[in-house]
């Protein structure tokens, strides 16, 4: 795990920036719209105190221990009626193809990924520590600063099963500050908070946890099929916490009390 030490970063996106989001995004989206990135205004100063989080995104090895330990669900969308659906299912049962024992592990919804940092003796990140790991205190815009993604990330691809994704820390140029890999592309990422469109602009700024209750949980950091925009380190989407995708995955985090011991 790698420690964030505590202090003020700014989170979020100034309008101006916005506006040249748009831009990029109607590149390879006509429908886009300004409103889109609205829930990154205002730019603020928040202040979270230190913590730490997984250097890497959970893999599915490292899922299958908890899976064989505590009995929970494999990681599949069971709810599949299609075969197109069925095809996003890496894992067979417990157990899956040895060449993505080190991928980020997919097809795990919100509780689930919560239930196994809670067995790793951890949590779920805060929507704002995931946010300063992975842009640091200056509003990188992405984790390794302003350039683009090519070759500091997996993103832009189409599913070919077991060869969508990268083994998590192939792109050594792709850390961030603070030593934190894939924090750009790979799988989008579960935290902890609830989304709300305006928390932004209402929400504390003193260790923010996001609404008390809502209907969506956020995901951070754009996955294997996205374009670049959205790989940004401010760019927030939502999902519905019960549902599992081939493209999200999580990492966990905990608090600075008692070191970085890991399972």
């Amino acid at each position: 795990m790698a420690r964030v030490k505590s202090g003020p970063f700014k989170r979020g996106s100034l309008f101006n920036e916005t506006k040249e989001y748009l831009k990029q995004c109607r590149k390879t989206d006509r429908k886009c719209q300004l409103w889109w990135f609205e829930d990154e205004l205002p730019q603020k100063l928040v202040d979270v105190d230190s913590f730490w989080i997984d250097i890497f995104e959970v893999t599915n090895a490292r899922y299958l221990k908890f899976v064989q330990a505590t009995g929970h669900r494999p990681a599949l969308d069971d709810s599949c009626q299609t075969a197109k659906c069925r095809e996003g299912n890496l894992w067979v049962g417990a157990s899956f193809p040895p060449e993505i024992r080190d991928q980020p592990v997919t097809q795990v919804n919100w509780y689930d990924a919560d239930a196994y940092c809670a067995w790793a003796g951890k949590r779920l990140p805060s929507e704002a520590e995931w946010e300063k790991a992975a842009r640091g205190k200056k509003a990188n815009v992405y984790p390794w600063g302003s350039g683009h993604p090519k070759g500091k990330a997996t993103f832009k691809r189409k599913w070919q099963g077991a060869s969508t994704m990268t083994t998590v820390g192939s792109h050594q140029n792709g850390e961030s500050i603070y030593g934190v890999f894939d924090m750009a592309g790979n799988v989008w990422e579960w935290v902890d908070d609830w989304y709300h469109f305006k928390y932004y602009s209402i929400g504390r700024t003193k260790n923010p946890r996001g609404p008390a209750n809502g209907d969506f949980k956020v995901v951070r950091g754009g996955s294997w099929v996205n374009y670049e925009n959205s790989l940004r380190s401010a760019f927030r989407r939502w999902s519905r916490p019960e549902v599992r995708f081939n493209d999200t995955g999580f990492r966990c985090a905990r608090d600075d009390t008692d070191g970085a011991s890991d399972k």
